[in-house]
């Protein structure tokens, strides 16, 4: 189903019109004169039209051009829905037997809804490319995150893959105002040497935010705050997952399981009820919109806040110093973990053995990596470099790195055991309990196979 490559430009999809790729009679990994679109909801990148913003980005479509050149063919990504549509676009196509592309960026959970339906080939019979191999090289070799392919893999079949570690902007953190930490006394620095040292542990971390909660103009009212009381979700997982905790694990069997009941998951909301009982939170004051907490931080009235990596572009003009860490670890590890998730790689299964493999030949040689110098393009986006050399050098190591793993779960939500931590009195694992049959009744259905 690659079409040979013509002058005529790639249709759009929408949910009512798909239009066929034209079939070929590939070979193995035979490249030349094929056109291969990767679909996604981001945007269009093509090679005779992107224009790069840096440096590593004018090399990647240097390198792009050449390996096209070289063997023959003709890669570009294309929107083919909004996210909203995406999934539903993406699955009414592929049974209609007329994928709208030849490979699809998705989430995770969209993945496995795909994989439930049958409708994702799988990658690892090709011979194509080596999806095992987990660390990259300059000009020569992929790195195939490990972590996704153990988790799309089902009956000993790898059904997804991912592409490197940290590039999806979703690992998550705590920034830190470096001007209230000093204003409480504390080095506006403290956050990294405590990282760097192996002390930032919750206990410690707890300390910090007492002192961080003052009240500043001696009025008899807290005025700033450690951190504010919203984005339950967030605050749950990074403690969680800090913790060596999960909501899902997958176990020997290959099958999902529900690891909330679980000691170190039990522990963790303790740790979060003692947070809240604290008062170190922020409540959200009255008449504000739904993303105030962010705002909060922007303009100095909480001292941290933890949000996934890509919140960092809307701190660029932020008039206080800030930095950027990972939440502390807690006592059930003995090092730095932080919760993730990537979005995954996967082909339709209309697709014969032969196209698989040149659709997975192709996009290996287009990421391969062109530079090991990640760190470049970091440095203007961050204000010191610390949260460069330091923290995104962990997020970057998958030893450091937890997928979120309840995302494979379609439907599960965790939401609502987030909020309501922030009122319960009762025992925590009795809250958990209360969500149990629910969530084991959505890991169940995942489990099974359409």
């Amino acid at each position: 189903m690659l079409k040979k490559r013509k002058g005529t430009g790639f249709l759009l999809f929408t949910l009512m019109i798909v239009i066929a790729l034209p079939v070929w009679a590939g070979g193995s990994a035979d490249l030349k004169g094929k056109d291969i679109v990767i679909g996604g909801f981001a945007g269009d990148y093509d090679v005779n039209t992107f224009k790069p913003k840096t440096e590593v980005e004018e090399m990647e479509l240097e390198w792009r051009k050449k390996v096209m050149k070289e063997n023959g063919f003709t890669m570009r990504g294309k929107q083919v829905a909004g996210w909203g549509e995406m999934l539903e676009t993406v699955a009414s196509s592929i049974m209609a037997g007329k994928p709208a592309a030849h490979a699809f960026w998705v989430q995770p959970d969209w993945a496995m809804t795909l994989y439930k339906q049958g409708l994702l080939a799988p990658l690892s019979d090709s011979k194509a490319v080596n999806l095992k191999n987990p660390t990259a090289v300059v000009g020569k070799q992929v790195a195939y995150n490990q972590d996704v392919g153990a988790l799309f893999t089902f009956d000993k079949k790898q059904y997804a893959i991912g592409i490197g570690y940290g590039g999806s902007l979703h690992g998550a953190g705590v920034y830190f105002n470096k001007r209230l930490f000093r204003e409480a006394g504390l080095d506006p620095n403290l956050p990294y040497d405590m990282q760097k040292a192996g002390t930032w542990t919750w206990d410690n971390f707890f300390d910090v935010c007492k002192k961080l909660t003052r009240d500043r103009n001696n009025t008899g009212r807290i005025d700033t705050y450690a951190m504010p009381r919203d984005l339950a979700q967030e605050i749950l997982d990074q403690i969680v997952f800090s913790n060596g905790a999960n909501y899902v694990v997958k176990n020997s069997s290959g099958k999902f399981t529900n690891a909330s009941n679980r000691p170190e998951f039990i522990e963790s909301l303790h740790f979060l009820k003692k947070l809240v009982n604290e008062g170190v939170m922020m409540p959200r004051p009255e008449g504000t919109s739904w993303d105030w907490y962010w705002a909060a931080f922007y303009d100095g009235h909480v001292a941290m806040l933890m949000e996934p990596e890509w919140r960092r572009g809307q701190l660029l003009d932020m008039t206080d110093d800030w930095g950027f860490v990972l939440f502390p670890k807690g006592p059930r590890v003995k090092d730095y973990r932080f919760p993730n998730d990537e979005n995954v790689l996967v082909i339709p299964s209309t697709f014969k053995p032969a196209e698989v493999d040149t659709i997975l030949a192709a996009i290996n040689l287009w990421h391969i990596p062109v530079t090991d110098d990640w760190k470049a393009g970091l440095y203007p986006i961050f204000r010191d470099r610390r949260a460069v050399d330091e923290t995104m050098a962990m997020i970057r190591n998958p030893k450091h790195s937890a997928f979120r793993n309840f995302i494979m779960v379609p439907g599960f939500n965790r939401g609502e055991l987030a909020v309501q931590m922030w009122w319960y009195d009762g025992e925590p694992a009795m809250l958990v309990e209360s969500f149990s049959q629910n969530w084991n009744a959505q890991i169940e259905d995942a489990n099974n196979i359409e």
